[in-house]
């Protein structure tokens, strides 16, 4: 993907977000990072009228269809994350 410079994104938005990701395990540091990263999902999008929601089938050995969810928030805009992080850690 070739970004102009006027698309460009802050670079400084990586600490920003790392540092509040840091603030955020350390009040929960019996949690492995995926299981945070995880919670952290599905806190966005449950306050976010299910964002990044998605719902299907799955089809086990037998033939069965098993029900699934995920949360994918791959098209979530880091600035958006950063302003949900912050609003995050005031509650705790």
């Amino acid at each position: 993907m070739i970004m102009t410079n006027e698309n460009k994104r802050d670079p400084e938005r990586i600490m920003r977000i790392l540092h509040l990701l840091q603030k955020i395990w350390e009040l929960n540091p019996d949690m492995r990072f995926f299981q945070l990263m995880d919670v952290l999902k599905h806190e966005y999008s449950s306050e976010n009228n299910g964002f990044g929601k998605r719902e299907g089938f799955e089809i086990d050995s037998k033939g069965y269809k098993m029900p699934i969810s995920s949360i994918d928030l791959f098209y979530l805009e880091d600035n958006i994350f950063e302003e949900f992080l912050r609003a995050f850690t005031s509650e705790k």
